[in-house]
């Protein structure tokens, strides 16, 4: 909770556990069936615990995840011994579990003090009376959620979602029943911290900060959650703000003569919190005391920011727009989507969760959406976006499906939602919550109106239970009430005329360029799937070629056909590549340059207000949408959005939206300049028309002027639009450099690619020189596979710089690296054989690029 408690006051429980497992089915292993206590950890989960014991292979690698699926249905028992000699002191002496996961039975000496059904809820009981002096014993037993979802299922009937798995009926994160970028693990266990706490009189339960700016000055309205025992007289709530120097800003007292006590702050000058590339992260301290005529009672602290967040929309031509405003300047999101970064929250940690955050602003985003299938962002999450400048979108636990709304659910939906937000709602970061993701447009568009047959879907928990909890706790900060939206229940969830909008038929149905057919007012899903780093695929992968057709392989795509839509991709510009590197380099081409298509045509549009990317992350070594694949490497898309998620941006796109068969557009080709940051921006550009070989046939040179969060566009002439075969479009601005080209790569002339490269060893890092003595597109370095040759694993290395365009005589340097600093230990250059397998471009392998028929634009010979 982020609430800061005087050592005394606390027993903690975690670390050594034993687990036993007391009951399951049949293809139970024997070590398990054996009864013999395991070694457990705590915080953790029963599939940490088998693997840290060597009883359980790792169930990535290869088809061993079928080898697991028996832990899902088993029951498991927690326990440990601890020593009880009146050490803590207080009126209450409380059982704190903050994450039981899921089905949990609490016993202590013997005792049941609850059953639980609801990984993501913390709990509290009393347990003064049930405490011995000497040995206790705490156990705890965990049911298994599989067959308790399929229990639940067969008495209410079902429930519409994508995957025939009952995940929607508990309330347990939904991509442990697996997900089409995720394993099936079912997981049981203490995931959580837990602890014996005491207290007396009073305690803290909670830190509401709300904040308002006018006339250069801050309002810090503080609401803190008191939980009371006895009477109530003579106790006084204190609040101390400390500026980021250490100063004090502001105090306020007032008595705690109820369960939620609010304190007005007043800041002169404040030092607002701003999201990344917009200002800087100044964080406020914020000590909140209960106290009495004889001292302090509770105390706990917060790190809060400045700053004031709506979302503005605004009727247009179109529709009407949707825009996030932070201290009044509106921000266009450059974003991705996170999921839960590892099936097991206990291997996320602290170190590896700052990685994936820098990735995520070093790749040029200034927001992350928490997905609702998943579960509510750890305390580090939320500091380190706080930190960093990094704004979250949180969704609430609803992903995909319709929901049953009973009292049960509606009770345990609304303390999970009561318990998040106050958690959570003091950092600065979370700019907007989210009812869930995509269960209204279900219920439009995927049939489940004839399987629930007037049932309800859930629509109760997005526009009353939610923006109940929220109104009050959580009052001024912005809600969705799902993702897309389009403002009512009355209008399809995801008309592109208005609010956040999901584009998929794209990746499902069509070719990239189709992304610049629609022109909405904000995006908060779009995405294309590619393999992972070629390293962490042959990690998994134990026999035969990283092929489409390698059952291995084919194991570790989910999307549905996805082997199909990844052909389906390649076909226009690469045709069908045989060898396994071919195939692996082109379908990540195509995902990157997908990606890239879809956020420079949302960008240069004038009304579209943020795009966030299907993917940042991955939880395994899997194909998918994802920019840092399971290993933590960055795929090559994850390069090319950075330029395209930079600041500023140079762009050529089609003038106006439609028309996309078209390769100038309907109304011709423009070059655009975008500006995100806080001063505006002169770019001279020049572009050029060239041939193949490199040839300048023509050129235009115009000066463009983007405004503060603007931008600014030039049509370009005739002479340098009409299509052809062998010719493209360069344009560059003081280092950002655009391309286009009229064709897709099978339609091009045929070009030799020729490039030589040479590789030093200074300061510690390999630098490796490529100069082109041809066009070389998409030219990149695969750092991981060098892993070897230096000595490094392959996550530890990361290259500087991947999908660059070179034009003959120009040249690169790449910047191979470890990630942790050290100096790369080798005492030899590397030679060009080495090299050059690690070193890819366009067309740089054999029959890369097929025949081209002259017929049709979209016919590939063969």
């Amino acid at each position: 909770m982020n609430l800061t408690t005087t050592a005394p006051q606390i027993l903690d429980l975690g670390g050594a556990w034993n687990l036993t497992w007391t009951a399951g089915p049949d293809d139970a292993p024997t070590y398990a069936t054996a009864g013999a206590p395991i070694p457990a950890t705590v915080p953790g989960q029963v599939h940490t615990d088998l693997l840290a014991a060597g009883l359980l292979e790792d169930p990535d690698v290869g088809l061993r995840e079928a080898d697991q699926m028996w832990i899902g249905h088993s029951q498991w028992t927690y326990s440990r011994r601890f020593e009880w000699n009146g050490d803590l002191s207080g009126d209450r002496i409380e059982l704190v579990a903050d994450g039981l996961d899921t089905f949990a039975t609490v016993r202590l000496n013997g005792h049941e003090i609850a059953v639980t059904a609801d990984q993501h809820i913390g709990y509290r009981w009393n347990v003064a009376h049930l405490l011995v002096s000497g040995e206790n014993l705490l156990d705890i037993t965990f049911g298994s959620a599989w067959d308790a979802a399929h229990e639940c299922e067969a008495k209410l009937g079902e429930l519409p979602r994508p995957y025939d798995e009952p995940y929607p009926y508990v309330r347990k994160s939904a991509c442990n029943f697996g997900w089409d970028w995720g394993p099936h693990y079912v997981t049981a266990g203490i995931w959580q911290p837990i602890r014996l706490e005491a207290w007396s009189r009073a305690r803290i339960d909670s830190i509401r900060p709300d904040v308002v700016l006018e006339a250069g000055a801050a309002r810090v309205s503080v609401s803190v959650g008191v939980e009371h025992q006895g009477p109530t007289s003579g106790l006084s709530v204190d609040a101390v703000l400390t500026a980021p120097d250490g100063t004090e800003s502001a105090r306020a007292s007032v008595p705690a003569d109820g369960s939620d006590v609010v304190l007005g702050l007043d800041v002169a000058d404040p030092q607002l919190w701003w999201p990344v590339g917009l200002g800087g992260q100044p964080l406020y301290g914020l000590s909140v005391e209960v106290r009495d005529e004889h001292g302090t009672v509770s105390s706990a602290e917060r790190r809060i920011g400045l700053r004031t967040v709506v979302v503005e929309e605004k009727p247009d031509a179109v529709g009407t727009t949707w825009a996030l405003v932070v201290n009044g300047r509106r921000v266009r999101v450059r974003g991705y989507n996170w999921i839960p970064d590892d099936p097991f929250i206990a291997e996320v940690t602290e170190e590896r969760l700052g990685q994936r955050l820098d990735q995520a602003v070093d790749g040029g985003a200034n927001l992350l959406r928490v997905w609702g299938g998943g579960y509510f962002s750890t305390e580090e999450f939320m500091a380190g976006c706080d930190e960093r400048g990094l704004m979250v979108w949180h969704d609430f636990l609803f992903a995909c499906a319709a929901y049953d709304e009973s009292a049960a659910m509606i009770d345990a939906v609304t303390t999970e939602a009561e318990q998040a937000v106050a958690r959570l709602s003091s950092h600065p970061s979370l700019v907007i919550w989210c009812g869930g993701n995509e269960c209204v447009w279900g219920m439009y568009d995927w049939g489940w109106s004839e399987i629930l047959d007037g049932r309800p879907y859930g629509a109760a928990f997005y526009t009353e239970v939610l923006p109940g909890v929220l109104g009050r706790l959580d009052p001024s900060r912005p809600y969705v009430p799902n993702s897309p939206w389009s403002g009512s229940l009355d209008k399809h969830p995801n008309d592109r005329d208005s609010g956040p909008v999901h584009i998929w038929e794209v990746w499902n149905n069509v070719d990239f360029v189709h992304y610049r057919d629609v022109d909405p007012p904000f995006v908060s899903e779009m995405g294309w799937c590619a393999p992972p780093a070629w390293s962490t695929l042959q990690r998994v992968v134990t026999d035969g070629e990283l092929v489409p057709g390698n059952p291995q392989v084919a194991h570790h795509m989910r999307a549905a056909e996805g082997m199909e839509k990844l052909a389906r991709g390649l076909a226009p510009y690469f045709g069908e590549p045989e060898a396994a590197e071919d195939w692996h380099y082109l379908t990540q081409m195509v995902q990157a340059r997908s990606q890239v298509a879809g956020a420079e045509w949302l960008r240069t549009r004038e009304r579209c207000a943020g795009v966030v990317i299907w993917q940042l992350n991955d939880c395994w070594p899997v194909l998918s949408w994802s920019a840092v694949d399971g290993d933590g490497i960055e795929k090559p898309v994850w390069y090319a959005l950075r330029r395209s998620f930079a600041e500023r941006l140079l762009a050529i796109v089609p003038v106006t939206a439609g028309g996309t068969d078209d390769p100038t557009g309907p109304d011709g080709l423009e070059v655009v300049v975008v500006n995100d940051g806080l001063r505006d921006w002169t770019a001279d550009v020049v572009v050029r028309r060239l041939g193949l070989d490199g040839a300048e046939i023509a050129r235009e040179q115009v000066s463009l002027t983007a405004a503060a969060d603007g931008t600014a566009r030039s049509l370009l002439p005739a002479a340098l639009v009409a299509p052809s075969e062998r010719e493209f479009l360069v344009a560059d601005a003081g280092g950002f450099r655009s391309t286009w080209f009229f064709r897709p790569d099978a339609a091009l002339a045929p070009v030799e690619t020729r490039f030589s490269a040479r590789a030093v060893i200074e300061e510690g890092a390999l630098r490796v020189t490529v100069e082109a003595q041809s066009l070389l597109r998409d030219l990149c370095l695969f750092a991981d596979r060098l892993a070897d040759r230096l000595g490094v694993s392959a996550p530890d290395l990361t290259v500087d710089d991947m999908m660059l365009t070179l034009l003959p005589g120009e040249s690169a340097v790449f910047t191979v690296s470890r990630r942790d600093g050290a100096p790369l230990d080798v005492q030899a250059d590397l030679s060009a054989a080495e090299l050059f397998p690690v070193i890819r471009c366009i067309g740089d392998g054999a029959a890369l690029v097929p025949a081209y028929s002259d017929e049709s634009a979209g016919d590939i010979a063969r």
